[in-house]
């Protein structure tokens, strides 16, 4: 691929980025490889083109403290092959490439996680920071992150919990025993989160996650560990556990408040 081609997506789609944050970083160069990298503050883009093959590739991977973790996945491929003096596909690859990172869900989100910061500073735990912190648990969480926004362009609290989370804490209660330090772990964990996290953590985490968990390993190995809030939080959530409830005044209730109480019962 012509230099000035690749420049011109990677300006192109830098463009696109900057508007959600990202910033163009240095990339460790590969042999045979052309490579820019974009970092926000949890997910990474790469533009790749890989000389041998023709082909230049949109990929992303996850954010950590000492930069991205390079466990890169491919979201958008092209072949780039033209003929001297041609500029064939050039824009359809930029095309591409922008929308694969600006569609307007990415962009909704965006701006619906600004709003958020800008009303509370303070208190800005919200779902995709808890997420975060369970991934310092299980790793391996981050790439289920990365796949649920490359498919969903944002992250769907309640479904990414009961589908990726739930299973993991489930299997480490079930393998653990009561004063171990994984499930000593995961007690701190919930007990920071729910009192430092926003409404929607706090519904997410007693409503979804703990009453989606064996009742019995929960008293038994978690509640023991939890701080008095938390273990108050629990208590309120196992009332609603097996109700339909709708709330009283929908329009006050919180987005995802509100569908964890319409979908508890499903869930059951």
């Amino acid at each position: 691929m012509e230099q000035k081609a690749f420049d011109l997506i990677v300006s192109k789609l830098g463009e696109a980025l900057e508007k959600q944050e990202f910033k163009r970083i240095a990339a460790e160069p590969e042999d045979g490889v052309r490579m820019e990298v974009f970092a926000g503050e949890n997910l990474a883009y790469a533009v790749m083109y890989t000389m041998k093959t023709k082909r230049i590739e949109l990929k992303t991977c996850a954010m950590t403290d000492d930069g991205p973790d390079k466990n890169w996945k491919s979201i958008s491929s092209w072949l780039y092959d033209p003929q001297e003096g041609e500029d064939a596909d050039v824009e359809s690859i930029i095309n591409d490439f922008c929308e694969t990172v600006e569609g307007p869900k990415r962009v909704a989100a965006l701006q619906t996680a600004k709003k958020k910061r800008s009303k509370n500073e303070e208190n800005n735990a919200d779902p995709v920071f808890m997420f975060n912190r369970f991934a310092n648990i299980y790793p391996e969480l981050r790439m289920d992150l990365i796949d649920e926004r490359s498919t969903y362009a944002t992250v769907r609290p309640i479904a990414f919990t009961r589908a990726h989370i739930l299973p993991r804490v489930q299997g480490t209660l079930s393998s653990s025993a009561p004063e171990s330090q994984p499930v000593q772990r995961l007690a701190e964990l919930c007990n920071d989160l729910y009192e430092n996290g926003d409404f929607d953590v706090r519904a997410i985490l007693t409503m979804v996650l703990l009453n989606g968990l064996d009742e019995t390993a929960v008293k038994e190995k978690l509640v023991p560990h939890f701080s008095d809030d938390m273990q108050k939080g629990y208590k309120a959530g196992l009332k609603m556990r097996g109700k339909k409830v709708k709330p009283e005044k929908v329009k006050k209730q919180s987005r995802v408040v509100a569908e964890a109480l319409k979908n508890n019962q499903g869930a059951r």
